[in-house]
C-alpha cells in the first residue's frame, strides 16, 4: 500500500471516529448511567444481607444500565442507538459485548467465591473500558480502565466491598467530567 493511499485510509478512519464521537457524545450517557448503577451497588453493599443476596442484588442493578443510558442520551441529545453503517459504532458495540463474556468469570465467583464477586465485577467493568480510549480518542477511558481494574483489586483487599463500590463511583464521576470537557471542547473546535 503506497503512502498516499495509507494517508487516505487514516483520514477516512478518523472521520468515522469523529462521527461516532459526535453522535454518541463519546459514550457519556453510558458513563453517567454507570454512576447511577454503581451508586445502587454501593447501597446494596451497605444493606446488611447475606453475601449471596447482596451479590444477587448487585447483578440486578446492572439491568438498569440501558434504560438509564437511554434517558441520559435524550438529555444530552446523543444518538446512542442510531442504526448506521459506521463500523466504529459497530466496534463500540462489540467492545460492550466483550464485557458479557467476562461476566462469566463474575458468575463463577458468585457461587465459588461470593466474597470476591463484587471485586471481580468492578475489575471486569473497569477493564472493559480500555478499547473506548481508542474508539473515542479519550485518555480518560484508557486511564480509568487501568486505574479501576488495579484500584478495585487493591481497595477490595484493603477496605472491602463498600469502599470498592465507592471508589468505582468516584472514578465514573471523574470519567463523566473528562468526557463532558472533551465533548464541549470538540463542539467549540467545530464551531470555530
Amino acid at each position: 500500500m503506497d503512502t498516499l493511499r495509507l494517508k487516505e485510509c487514516i483520514l477516512s478512519l478518523n472521520e468515522l471516529k469523529k462521527d461516532a464521537q459526535e453522535n454518541q457524545k463519546r459514550g457519556l450517557p453510558f458513563m453517567m448511567s454507570s454512576v447511577v448503577i454503581w451508586t445502587m451497588i454501593l447501597i446494596m453493599q451497605l444493606i446488611n444481607k447475606p453475601v449471596e443476596a447482596t451479590n444477587l442484588y448487585t447483578f440486578m442493578c446492572s439491568c438498569f444500565m440501558m434504560p438509564m443510558a437511554f434517558i441520559f442520551s435524550k438529555v444530552l441529545k446523543a444518538d446512542i442507538f442510531k442504526k448506521t453503517d459506521n463500523p466504529i459504532n459497530k466496534l463500540g458495540f462489540l467492545c460492550t459485548l466483550n464485557q458479557m463474556l467476562y461476566l462469566v468469570i463474575v458468575m463463577w465467583a458468585f457461587s465459588k467465591s461470593p466474597e470476591a464477586m463484587m471485586m471481580l465485577y468492578a475489575m471486569v467493568f473497569g477493564a472493559h473500558l480500555l478499547p473506548y480510549g481508542w474508539v473515542y480518542d479519550s485518555k480518560a477511558y484508557s486511564f480509568a480502565a487501568i486505574t479501576e481494574t488495579i484500584g478495585a483489586l487493591i481497595i477490595f483487599h484493603l477496605f472491602g466491598n463498600v469502599m470498592t463500590a465507592a471508589f468505582m463511583i468516584i472514578m465514573q464521576i471523574v470519567i463523566c467530567i473528562c468526557l463532558a470537557i472533551d465533548n464541549r471542547k470538540e463542539k467549540t473546535d467545530f464551531e470555530d
